[in-house]
């Protein structure tokens, strides 16, 4: 059965890489000694010294990923404060854990983005991985203060009635892309008039009557 190499260190999961070799040392330092006592003692020290090893090597290579996570979140943190939501995307892409506080990150480019629905959907499922996590519950009941500041702002009827009781700041992004893509009569004849007065100007006529 394989044991937990924080255990057998006798650390807390959150210890840093110092405090992990010093434990390791310590332990090593005792068990080298009682190899060398005859019988089972010194048996089971052996064997203990072969599980420290082990749990040393893992405990501190899962340390270092954490580490590189945590660099990569600091980073895609400084490319918000630029407000560079792409490369804060692309930084984020490289991350195959995607825990909780991947989630919470990915809320903020989308937000960043203009995308509120979908900020708050990765704000939930940072939330359901990490209940207790304040900053992310502190950062969700921001998003629905605004929410009620939207609808309570002469919107309520007009922009629930478009986006199924949901307000207009909280459109998806597909509801979003769909109406780019959908012109209305106006948006055509705004078009060609503007199209005619290009053509004007390089002496031509698109529309003879105006």
């Amino acid at each position: 059965m394989h044991k937990d190499p924080f255990v057998v260190l006798g650390v807390d999961k959150d210890a840093t890489q110092a405090e992990v070799r010093e434990a390791y040392e310590r332990l090593r330092d005792e068990y080298r000694m009682a190899i060398h006592v005859e019988g089972d003692e010194g048996k089971r020290a052996a064997k203990k010294l072969s599980e420290l090893e082990d749990a040393y090597r893992e405990a501190m290579e899962r340390l270092s990923s954490g580490t590189e996570i945590k660099g990569v979140y600091a980073h895609v943190a400084e490319l918000l404060r630029r407000k560079d939501f792409d490369g804060a995307q692309t930084a984020l892409d490289k991350v195959s854990e995607r825990d909780a506080e991947w989630h919470y990150f990915q809320s903020a480019v989308y937000h960043g983005k203009g995308w509120n629905y979908e900020a708050k959907a990765q704000l939930d499922m940072a939330i359901n991985m990490d209940p207790d996590n304040r900053k992310y519950r502190d950062t969700l009941e921001r998003m629905k203060s605004h929410e009620q500041d939207s609808f309570g702002n002469g919107g309520s009827a007009q922009n629930a009635g478009a986006t199924g009781g949901r307000p207009r700041s909280y459109d998806s992004y597909e509801e979003m892309q769909g109406r780019r893509r959908g012109a209305t009569a106006g948006d055509c004849c705004a078009s060609l008039i503007c199209a005619d007065c290009c053509c004007e100007c390089m002496g031509g006529d698109l529309i003879r009557c105006c």
